[in-house]
């Protein structure tokens, strides 16, 4: 059975398209993620889908269960951590568990019990008396994502789960993520970070204006630039050098981060001593080809970045 399935899915705000008739299913089991820039309608998706807003046109079903019709039946089995946490800062961490586990009717034994197994997970078991006042970003993030698991759902929405925080903490959550998806729960999130789309994800659907451009596994969506090459240049920087290399024949997009430029490339004999040629007056530090990321991509299916 499909955790989710959508249908020609639209919403409009005041004659904006925010989702454009979008279509795909979520498989039970599945880490799925919706990629894309901000903007991109990634967070309006998930809010008709946890029936926090209607949908213009279309169907969404969770479980079966219509978003627009069975919304008290989806709010039982679904689990939400959105982007701004909505935690009581003037209670502690455990108080905080109790009062949400107690909107879901659970048992206060249930709930302790199963709060501070979560707790432990999450390495704030010995914060549990603190005021979140007092939490750091990250703390409160990984309070947010238990109070998210408490009545145990079968699916959990994440909207940007790590934005903000240091690698660190990122990988914390990534970890959790996927120890509570082997244990059986469909996680379905929202992220512009191309590199936890790929360690995370079963599938991916890059989203962009409203629209989804592609679906499928990240190997497989990485596979659809077999015919463009990954070049990164490390190279002494002046405002002259991104117009020297556009100039090539067969250079498809360019970007400079952190003193690395990196070249989106057609695959054709020559190119490289072509853009060398253009170059050769630089100093030029090291050369290399690279694997593809989601985030190239997205580059060559949009003509701009992630994050932009």
């Amino acid at each position: 059975m499909n955790a989710i399935s959508i249908e020609n899915l639209r919403k409009e705000y005041d004659g904006i398209v925010a989702v454009d008739g979008i279509s795909f299913s979520v498989e039970e089991g599945e880490i799925f993620a919706l990629l894309g820039p901000n903007g991109a309608g990634k967070t309006t998706t998930v809010r008709i889908l946890t029936c926090q807003i209607k949908s213009t046109e279309g169907t969404a079903k969770i479980f079966g269960y219509d978003v627009n019709k069975d919304c008290s039946k989806i709010r039982r089995i679904i689990g939400i951590m959105p982007q701004e946490t909505s935690l009581n800062e003037l209670l502690t961490a455990e108080q905080n568990i109790l009062f949400y586990g107690m909107l879901y009717d659970l048992p206060v034994r249930e709930i302790k019990k199963r709060g501070k197994e979560l707790l432990e997970a999450m390495g704030l078991f010995h914060r549990k008396d603190e005021l979140v006042k007092n939490f750091s970003g990250g703390m409160k993030q990984r309070l947010s994502l238990i109070i998210a698991l408490i009545h145990k759902p079968k699916i959990l929405f994440l909207d940007e789960p790590t934005t903000g925080l240091d690698p660190q903490a990122r990988r914390h959550i990534w970890e959790f993520i996927r120890e509570i998806n082997n244990e059986g729960t469909t996680i379905f999130l929202t992220t512009h970070y191309m590199e936890e789309a790929d360690y995370l994800c079963d599938r991916v659907a890059i989203m962009d204006n409203g629209k989804i451009i592609a679906l499928d596994t990240p190997a497989k969506l990485k596979n659809m630039m077999e015919r463009e090459k990954i070049l990164q240049i490390e190279m002494d920087y002046d405002e002259g050098v991104i117009e020297a290399i556009k100039s090539v024949d067969g250079v498809k997009q360019i970007s400079d981060e952190d003193g690395i430029i990196k070249i989106i490339v057609e695959d054709r004999k020559g190119l490289l001593l072509d853009i060398i040629r253009n170059i050769s007056d630089r100093n030029i530090k090291s050369i290399a080809t690279v694997e593809p990321t989601l985030e190239d991509v997205f580059i060559v299916l949009t003509g701009k970045r992630l994050r932009d």
